[in-house]
């Protein structure tokens, strides 16, 4: 065999070249690991927190819903205790104004207190909203608020979760360069592979340190 036959020789490594590998591939696969079960993690709490904030909207429109059958209950009443006083049967009256619920009867008596009937400017009804504070509505809206609150929060951890799944991208990517630098037979190939393995790893390390945790 003639000398110009003979295969080229692959290029020297260098002293550091298989001791880097090796730490960026076992940092590269314990990070993939890590970050797959935290992309999980925060996957099945965006999912929970995503249900309790609908099962507070629920609440909230079972509140109105039950907010709107009462008041209207109370305007019947209210309506029916005008329609006595009208035909000056104070007797039927004053069996209609016994018969308020609870907050339905502070506003009731609240209005008495501005002498409607001979006061102009007093409330037309005992139904405004400087009288008239209904509890269920009040129960509607801190539900909506909670559910809003709630809703956030799931988008923040699906958004934590998706952080965490890139970052398992960039580690797969170390680990491809990782595990391919040594393939190549120049020694300028292998170098640049690999510090595209490395960058790819620090990128991904300094983005998790940015990510919380969840246990």
């Amino acid at each position: 065999m003639k000398p110009e036959d003979s295969p080229p020789k692959a290029a020297p490594k260098h002293a550091l070249f298989e001791p880097v590998v090796l730490v960026l591939l076992s940092l590269a696969t314990v990070g993939t690991a890590w970050c797959s079960f935290q992309a999980a993690s925060w996957g099945g709490v965006s999912q929970g927190t995503m249900n309790r904030s609908a099962a507070s909207s629920r609440n909230a429109v079972v509140a109105q819903l039950q907010n709107s059958q009462m008041a209207l209950l109370d305007v019947l009443l209210f309506t029916q205790y005008i329609n006595a006083r009208a035909g000056s049967n104070k007797t039927l009256a004053r069996y209609y104004a016994e018969r308020f619920r609870g907050e339905a009867k502070i506003a009731f008596d609240a209005w008495l207190t501005t002498r409607p009937f001979e006061n102009p400017n007093a409330p037309p009804h005992p139904f405004v909203p400087s009288l008239y504070r209904p509890h269920l509505l009040e129960e509607a809206r801190l539900a909506e608020a909670e559910s809003q609150r709630l809703w956030e929060q799931a988008g923040q951890a699906g958004r934590t979760s998706r952080g965490y799944v890139l970052i398992t991208v960039l580690l797969a990517s170390a680990l491809f360069c990782g595990g391919t630098a040594s393939k190549f037979e120049k020694l300028w190939i292998r170098r640049a592979v690999l510090a595209l393995g490395l960058g790819a790893f620090v990128f991904a390390a300094a983005r998790l340190l940015l990510l919380p945790i969840q246990i």
